[in-house]
């Protein structure tokens, strides 16, 4: 127990590793900036969730190896629902042998943690980094990644003339050692992510090959076809996944980090982690960007092709 007289007792996605190498699970990679911050402040944290998870605080096993075998190629996309209320049991039982009053409860991972959260509403519980659907969000102590998720649920749950006193923007966590910062770039595009259709893949390809521009694409996928192109375009190259330092080498030599997500994006770490870089990145215009793109300085948000 450290000088603050408390517990942050830390819940995640068990369909997740929180750890540097699995970065594809946007909810674990928050729990890990966060522990990472918090821990250098003095705050006691314990983490509940894989095996295979390393944080700067005690872990606690949830789920194990053998229960969900960490993929080599540090890739994390399916979600296992039938690992839920293994972890929400475990993490709840392992939670009343070690709180204390006073003690807090933060859901990384919404709902989905609901079950483990009101076996403790003895204590605070909180949700500390809504990047998830509004309808996922049920605790009375709210921070949301950005502006423009905090409103949405505002307009979702009609409070737009009662919103909450109480509620904050926290934005994502990151680490600037991670990325090395460069003025000399190369004649390339990149995209990081997941390779969905709704990440704009499509505009990727199409902008690049407009502009006569080599497009690498960073993310788990070994063709296209699912975002039906049979062959892979001659200006664009698939890299699958990449580590942290393959990453922050793809970012800083870029001519520009395209984000053209369709969909409204809660935060979008990649652009962010683009800028630590000195790159400049193209997204759309709405969602988290408005809050981290400054338009024509740290780059442009778009609302058409041209």
């Amino acid at each position: 127990m450290t000088s603050n007289g408390f517990t942050l007792h830390i819940l995640t996605n068990p369909s997740g590793i929180t750890h540097t190498r699995y970065r594809m699970e946007p909810f674990n990679v928050a729990a890990l900036k966060f522990i990472e911050n918090m821990s250098k402040r003095g705050y006691n944290l314990v983490h509940y969730g894989h095996e295979s998870a390393e944080v700067a605080c005690e872990n606690v096993v949830c789920i194990t190896n053998s229960e969900f075998d960490p993929p080599e190629d540090g890739s994390l996309l399916n979600h296992q629902p039938d690992l839920l209320p293994i972890y929400n049991q475990r993490a709840s039982a392992a939670i009343s042998n070690r709180k204390r009053p006073g003690d807090m409860v933060l859901a990384f991972y919404g709902r989905a943690n609901k079950p483990t959260m009101d076996d403790h509403q003895d204590l605070y519980c909180l949700e500390p980094s809504i990047g998830y659907p509004p309808d996922a969000v049920y605790s009375k102590y709210r921070a949301f990644v950005s502006y423009s998720q905090m409103h949405y649920y505002y307009g979702l749950h009609n409070m737009l003339l009662t919103p909450s006193w109480y509620d904050a923007v926290i934005p994502n966590a990151f680490t600037p050692s991670e990325f090395e910062f460069s003025d000399q770039k190369e004649d390339y595009f990149v995209y990081l992510g997941r390779v969905n259709y709704d990440k704009g893949i499509d505009l990727c390809i199409q902008v690049t090959e407009r502009l006569g521009k080599k497009l690498f694409i960073a993310g788990p996928t070994k063709d296209l076809k699912h975002l039906n192109y049979n062959a892979i375009p001659k200006h664009v190259e698939l890299l699958g996944y990449v580590n942290p330092r393959q990453r922050s080498d793809l970012l800083k030599h870029a001519q520009c980090l395209m984000a053209p997500t369709h969909y409204i994006e809660p935060f979008g770490n990649i652009v962010a982690e683009a800028q630590f870089c000195g790159t400049p990145v193209l997204t759309t215009d709405w969602g988290g960007f408005v809050d981290s793109v400054v338009h024509g300085v740290t780059g442009f948000r778009c609302k058409d092709f041209n």
